[in-house]
C-alpha cells in the first residue's frame, strides 16, 4: 500500500498576522489535535538529559545523549549566537521556521493540523526566552534550563494557558507573550547531526 505525501495548506499572510495577536483566547483549554506528546517528566529529568537539554529541545520533543551543548533556536539551521537586540518575537519565529520548516502560527482557540501540536514562546527581553508545550492532557509543561520538567507555573499552579500563567520566576520574568505555534517533531532538524558529540 502506498501513501500520499503530507500536503500542508497554510495561508502565510494570515499566519504572519497572528504573530502578535495569537495569545488572546476565549477558551480555558486549547483544543488538541491528538498528536500531542505525553507528559513524561521522568524521561527528561534523568541527569544526562536534564543537564544537556533545555526548554527548546523539550518543546520539540527531542532527546539525545550525544550532545554536550543545550540546543538553541536556529542553531541547527546555521544561525549564530542570539544577540541582546534579537530578543524579539519575530526573530525567534524566523529561527523556529528554519529548524522546523513545517511549523506555523496558530491561535490558542484552534487545534493544530493532524500530526502537529502546540508550543508557546515567552520572552524576558534581552535576558532569556522560554518555550512551553501542550501535552495530551490539554495542560502545558516546560523545562526551565538545567532544571526539571514541570507542569506548574511560578505560582505553583497547573498551566492551562501559558500566556495567562505566572511566568515571573524572580531571577527571570518572561512577561512578553509572543505566539503559539504548531510543530511536528518528526519534521524538525535532527539535533545530533548538528551539535558536537560527547
Amino acid at each position: 500500500m502506498t501513501t500520499s505525501p503530507y500536503i500542508l495548506s497554510i495561508d502565510l499572510n494570515k499566519n504572519n498576522k497572528l504573530l502578535y495577536t495569537s495569545t488572546k483566547s476565549k477558551k480555558e483549554l486549547s483544543p488538541i489535535s491528538g498528536s500531542e506528546l505525553d507528559y513524561e517528566p521522568d524521561k527528561w529529568n534523568k541527569y544526562n538529559i536534564k543537564n544537556s537539554h533545555n526548554c527548546y529541545s523539550y518543546a520539540l520533543g527531542k532527546r539525545t545523549t550525544k550532545i554536550k551543548n543545550k540546543p538553541q533556536p536556529g542553531y541547527s539551521s546555521g544561525y549564530k549566537h542570539i544577540n541582546d537586540n534579537e530578543y524579539e518575537c519575530n526573530f525567534f519565529y524566523n529561527r523556529l521556521k528554519k529548524d522546523v520548516p513545517a511549523s506555523y502560527i496558530e491561535k490558542f482557540d484552534n487545534k493544530c493540523l493532524p500530526g502537529f501540536y502546540k508550543i508557546f514562546l515567552a520572552l524576558d527581553k534581552k535576558n532569556d526566552y522560554h518555550w512551553y508545550v501542550q501535552n495530551k492532557n490539554k495542560l502545558w509543561s516546560h523545562k526551565p534550563g538545567h532544571g526539571e520538567v514541570t507542569d506548574i507555573d511560578a505560582s505553583k499552579n497547573k498551566i492551562k494557558n501559558p500566556s495567562s500563567a505566572n511566568r515571573d520566576y524572580g531571577y527571570l520574568n518572561y512577561n512578553t507573550s509572543c505566539f503559539y505555534a504548531c510543530v511536528h517533531s518528526d519534521l524538525s532538524r535532527a539535533l545530533d547531526n548538528i551539535y558536537k558529540l560527547k
